[in-house]
C-alpha cells in the first residue's frame, strides 16, 4: 500500500492517506516515539528527534546495544519503538521521517543510505546542504581554497594574514582557523597553478583542434608581456576559453621572440599537435612570425588555416580612416565634454542646469579616448539627450574650438556618425566574443557593413569618409579569407547557398569582383572534406553495418575491394551532400539559434563531417580574449605590486582564468570596457 523510495517494500513504506478511522502513521505512533518527549512536527507532539534523547541511541531491535548515531540523517528522522504498519500491526523498531510518514528500517547494521536519498529526492529544500553536517575542517584544503581565491579575486597575498580576517573566520565561520602569512599564500599560489595546469594539460589532450589567439601587453614597470589564450571545442559541443600563459617577453619584441614564446607554451602544454589557428592583430612582428610557425608546426588538421587576422583591428582601421572626415565636429564635442567633466565646480553648475532648465537627471561627463574609436562612439551616445544642455552650458563659458561655439549642426553631423558607425561597433562586439563561435558569423556582420556603405556614400557629409573606409576595407577583404567562408557553410543556417549569397551581395555593394563563387567554394569545402575523410574514415567504419556473412575474410577481391574503397567512401559523399542539401533552418529559428546544439545532435548523423565543423567553427576570429586579460594585468601589478615577479604574474592571471571559467562566470562576450565609464541607463537604447 506505500510508496517504496528504496526499491523494497521490505525497507521503507509510506502512508500518504491512513486508512479510514485511523489517524496518519506518524501520529499513530507518537505514542510510541523512544523517549516519549515532546516535539514538533508530523509526528505530533509527542515526537522527539532520536538525537535529542538517550534512548535514541538504542540500536536494533532488542536494545542491548547501544551506539551514537552521529550521521546527520538522524536531525530529520526519529526512531519509534513498537512501530504499527497500514494495518495496525506492531513491527517493531522504524526510523520515521520528520515531513512524511515515511518509515526505515533502523537496525545499525542497514546503513542510512535510503533515508539520506529519500531526504535528498523529496525533503530538499528542508535539509539544504546534507553535507554540512558533515563537514571536516582540512587547513590544506584550506589552504588551497584561499590561494585560488585570492587569484580569482585579484586580492593581495597579505589577504589571509590580517587579524581582522582571521577574528572574522574565527568567530563567523570556523574556530579552527588561523591566519596565512603572505608567503604561505605565495608558496600555495604556485602550488595551486601547478595542480590545475596539470589537469588542464589532460584536458587539452582529449580535444581535437585548437584555436589560440595572442597579444603583447607593457605593464607599468616598463616590461612586455605575452598572452596566450586556447579555445577549444570540448566533448559536449561547448566553447571554452583558457589563458594558458602570460609570461614576460625579454627584448627585443621581434618575430623570433615572439615566436620563440609562443612556441615555448605550446610545449609547455604539450599542444604542437593541435594548433588548428592563431590569431594575431596587425603588428608587423607578428605577421612576421608566419612562416616561421608554418615551417616549424606539423598539424593534424592540415595547417590551410593558421593565420587569421583580429576582425577587430581591421574594423578599428576602417572606422579610424572614417573618424578624420569630422574630427572638427568630434573634436568640438570631445572639448566640451572635458571642459564640464575636468572641474568639479563646473560639473555641479552643469548638474544643476540639466535639472533646472531641461528637466534632466544630472550627469557626469566623461570624454572618450581619442585612439579608441568605440570610447567615441559610446561618448556620442551617451550625450544624445543632454546636447542641448551642453551646447547652453559651454557657449556661455568656454568656446570649444578657437571661440567657434558648439552649434546644432556640430551636433547633427555627430548623431549621424553615431548611427553610421552602430553597424560598426555590433561587428565588434559580436565577433569579440569568447563563449559562442564567432568564426561562422564574420560574413554576417561584413554584409551589414557593406549595405552601411551602400546607403551612405551618397550622403553630402559622408561621402568623402565614406571613400576612405571602402578602401580600407576592400584592402583586407576582397581576398576573403578561407575559414570566413567554410565555417559560415558550417552553419545550417547558411549553408553554401547563404554563403554564396551574402558573398554576391558584398561584392556587388563595395564593387570586389575577386570574391569567391560558390564552385569555389565548394571546390575548397569538398578539397578539405577529402582530407578528414580520409583521416576519420576508420572511425566512421568501426560503427558501419557488417558484411554480409557469405562474403569470406579470405576472399582477396572483397579485401581489395574494401581496402580501396570501403563502406565509408560512399557513405561519406552521402554525408556530406545530405548536410548539403539539407532544408535550412526554419525562418523563426534563425535569430536565437546555437549552432554547437545543432552539431551535439547531429554529431552521429554526420560523424566526419562534424569533426570538420568542430574544428572550423573553433578559431576566434578576433585577439579580445587575450587584451580582455591586460585590463587584470593592469590590475594585478599595479604601482604596489610593480615588483612582481613574472612567473608569480603568471600563475595569478591563469588562475583567475581558470577558476572564472570553472564557476561560470566568464564573460560570455567582451563587451567594451568603455560601457562602465560611460554609465547611462539609456546607453543600451536605439
Amino acid at each position: 500500500m506505500g510508496d517504496s523510495h528504496s526499491g523494497s517494500s521490505d525497507e521503507v513504506a509510506r502512508n500518504p492517506i491512513a486508512p479510514q478511522g485511523m489517524g496518519s502513521v506518524g501520529e499513530e505512533a507518537a505514542s510510541n516515539v523512544v523517549g516519549g518527549g515532546s516535539g514538533t512536527g508530523p509526528l505530533g507532539s509527542a515526537a522527539t528527534p532520536a538525537a535529542s534523547t538517550p534512548a535514541a541511541t538504542t540500536s536494533g531491535l532488542s536494545g542491548s546495544k547501544r551506539s551514537r548515531r552521529t550521521s546527520w540523517v538522524w536531525n530529520h528522522f526519529t526512531i519509534v519503538n513498537n512501530f504499527k504498519d497500514e494495518q495496525g500491526i506492531d513491527i517493531g523498531q522504524r526510523a520515521v521521517c520528520h515531513y512524511c510518514d515515511t518509515h526505515y528500517k533502523c537496525l545499525s547494521n542497514n546503513g542510512v543510505g535510503p533515508h539520506g536519498r529519500h531526504l535528498q529526492k523529496y525533503h530538499a529544500d528542508k535539509i539544504g546542504n546534507a553535507s554540512d553536517s558533515n563537514f571536516v575542517y582540512s587547513k590544506e584544503k584550506m589552504r588551497h581554497g584561499l590561494a585560488l581565491y585570492v587569484a580569482a579575486a585579484e586580492q593581495p597575498f597579505t589577504f589571509g594574514d590580517d587579524i581582522r580576517f582571521e577574528h572574522f573566520v574565527q568567530n563567523c565561520l570556523n574556530p579552527s582557523f588561523a591566519k596565512v602569512s603572505r608567503n604561505s599564500t605565495r608558496s600555495d599560489t604556485k602550488k595551486a597553478h601547478t595542480e590545475v595546469k596539470k589537469d588542464l594539460i589532460s584536458e587539452l589532450a582529449t580535444v581535437g583542434a585548437i584555436g589560440f589567439t595572442s597579444d603583447m601587453w607593457s605593464g607599468i614597470n616598463n616590461r612586455g608581456y605575452i598572452c596566450v589564450t586556447a579555445h577549444y571545442i570540448d566533448s559536449s559541443w561547448t566553447l571554452q576559453k583558457k589563458i594558458i600563459a602570460f609570461r614576460l617577453v625579454e627584448f627585443p619584441h621581434d618575430a623570433e621572440q615572439i615566436f620563440e614564446s609562443i612556441m615555448s607554451v605550446f610545449r609547455d602544454f604539450e599542444v604542437l599537435d593541435k594548433v588548428y589557428s592563431i590569431t594575431f592583430d596587425n603588428h608587423s612582428a607578428n605577421t612576421a612570425t608566419l612562416p616561421l610557425f608554418t615551417r616549424n608546426l606539423t598539424t593534424p588538421y592540415f595547417g590551410q588555416l593558421l593565420h587569421l587576422r583580429c576582425v577587430c583591428h581591421v574594423i578599428n582601421l576602417v572606422v579610424q580612416d572614417g573618424l578624420t572626415h569630422i574630427a572638427p565636429q568630434i573634436s568640438k564635442i570631445r572639448n566640451a565634454v572635458l571642459f564640464i567633466a575636468t572641474s568639479p565646480s563646473r560639473q555641479q553648475e552643469f548638474d544643476k542646469l540639466c535639472t533646472s532648465l531641461y528637466n534632466l537627471k544630472p550627469k557626469n561627463m566623461n570624454s572618450d579616448v581619442q585612439n579608441r574609436w568605440n570610447s567615441t562612439y559610446i561618448m556620442l551616445k551617451s550625450c544624445r539627450k543632454y546636447s542641448d544642455a551642453i551646447s547652453g552650458y559651454v557657449n556661455q563659458r568656454y568656446r570649444p574650438c578657437r571661440g567657434s561655439p558648439l552649434t546644432q549642426a556640430d551636433w547633427e553631423i555627430g548623431f549621424e556618425f553615431m548611427k553610421f558607425l552602430k553597424v560598426f561597433y555590433a561587428a565588434t562586439v559580436g565577433c569579440s566574443g569568447v563563449r559562442y563561435p564567432t568564426s561562422c558569423i564574420v560574413l554576417h556582420h561584413l554584409f551589414n557593413i557593406s549595405v552601411n556603405f551602400r546607403r551612405h556614400r551618397e550622403h553630402p557629409n559622408f561621402a568623402h569618409a565614406c571613400i576612405d573606409m571602402e578602401g580600407k576595407f576592400r584592402k583586407y577583404y576582397e581576398e576573403m579569407p578561407p575559414i570566413f567562408m567554410l565555417a559560415a557553410v558550417m552553419d545550417p543556417r547558411m549553408k553554401l547557398q547563404g554563403v554564396n549569397l551574402l558573398l554576391r551581395t558584398i561584392g556587388t555593394n563595395l564593387g570586389i569582383t575577386t570574391l569567391p563563387s560558390s564552385a569555389n567554394v565548394y571546390d575548397l569545402l569538398t578539397s578539405m572534406y577529402a582530407k578528414y575523410d580520409s583521416k576519420f574514415r576508420s572511425n566512421a567504419a568501426c560503427t558501419a553495418a557488417p558484411l554480409p556473412s557469405s562474403r569470406s575474410t579470405n576472399d582477396e577481391f572483397w579485401d581489395f575491394v574494401s581496402s580501396n574503397l570501403g563502406s565509408s567512401t560512399v557513405t561519406s559523399r552521402i554525408e556530406l551532400d545530405k548536410y548539403l542539401d539539407l532544408e535550412s533552418v526554419d525562418e523563426n529559428d534563425r535569430r536565437d539559434f546555437d549552432v554547437l546544439a545543432w552539431w551535439k545532435i547531429n554529431e552521429v548523423k554526420y560523424p566526419i563531417l562534424s569533426i570538420m565543423a568542430r574544428d572550423l567553427l573553433t578559431p576566434p576570429v578576433s585577439t579580445v580574449a587575450s587584451e580582455s586579460a591586460f585590463s587584470a594585468g593592469k590590475r594585478v601589478l599595479d604601482e604596489r605590486r610593480s615588483r612582481l615577479a613574472p612567473d608569480i604574474l603568471d600563475c595569478l592571471i591563469c588562475l583567475k582564468d581558470w577558476e572564472d571559467a570553472r564557476l561560470g562566470i566568464q564573460k560570455r562576450s567582451a563587451k567594451d570596457e568603455f560601457r562602465g565609464y560611460f554609465a547611462d541607463s539609456d546607453i543600451d537604447s536605439d
